[in-house]
């Protein structure tokens, strides 16, 4: 793990599970980051595909009395010299910030974590081992979007590897929470096959799921997903970016409605 994925990612968890609220001269700074990265090309923000620039950053960073103890400090500094995943990570979490929607406190589920409410709940459905940390993107992207329900996410924080008790303890979890989400959003990495994501895929489209699924243009089983789903589900489009995944399982989850959990 790189350094700005160790700090993007450790900020993003704190923000989902409303552990950090930023200060409000930061979140303005933060807003204007995000809105100013499509000056020169028309998009919307880094959501539409814009890019942080050194002078953007330099702006953000410029001096203020609370400069000090503004979270999001580090994380931009490290995100010139960064890698591209933890980079994407950083323009998630400042569109998430940008969108004025703060997560609400334990709506961002984590395995072991169980959650027994009752409201609306997204899972995240997709690789883990061999696959970059696309469960937090998502989760952001989400709560960029508006979305208030709970989200489960399966991507342990820490996994006891090798441990057979840690193994069936997360193969369980994950049956007993697929099966309490009211949509299921499948995203499939170029970095590995993933075939127990893949099973649930089969078993949640044959069970009538609502589901958002998307696979990366180089994912090696794009094609078998995209030919099993058009027999099975014609009704599901198979997307080809993370973006546009998310914005499909916001659209399923839009009827449930912004009310939370008890």
């Amino acid at each position: 793990m790189t350094e700005l994925q160790r700090l993007a990612g450790a900020l993003a968890t704190d923000y989902l599970s409303g552990q950090w609220t930023p200060d409000p001269t930061e979140e303005h700074r933060a807003r204007i980051l995000s809105l100013s990265a499509s000056a020169d090309v028309s998009l919307e923000g880094l959501a539409g595909g814009g890019v942080i620039t050194g002078e953007a950053i330099m702006q953000m960073l410029r001096p203020h009395p609370d400069l000090a103890s503004w979270q999001l400090a580090p994380v931009l500094r490290a995100y010139l010299t960064g890698d591209d995943h933890g980079q994407a990570l950083v323009r998630d979490l400042l569109d998430a910030v940008a969108g004025m929607h703060q997560p609400p406190a334990g709506r961002h589920v984590r395995s072991p974590d169980r959650y027994d409410g009752s409201g609306p709940a997204v899972f995240l459905a997709g690789g883990i081992t061999g696959c970059p940390d696309w469960q937090t993107r998502a989760a952001l992207r989400l709560r960029a979007a508006g979305v208030t329900a709970t989200i489960l996410n399966p991507r342990r924080p820490d996994f006891p590897e090798g441990d057979p008790a840690a193994s069936r303890q997360q193969i369980a979890w994950e049956y007993q929470h697929l099966h309490r989400a009211d949509v299921v959003l499948f995203w499939f990495c170029a970095e590995s096959i993933q075939p127990i994501a893949l099973y649930e895929l089969g078993a949640h489209a044959a069970r009538g799921t609502k589901i958002a699924v998307g696979t990366h243009p180089d994912y090696e089983r794009r094609l078998d997903i995209t030919e099993q789903l058009r027999h099975a589900r014609p009704d599901v489009e198979i997307h080809a970016s993370l973006a546009d995944t998310v914005r499909a399982a916001a659209a399923l989850v839009a009827p449930y409605g912004a009310s939370l959990p008890d």
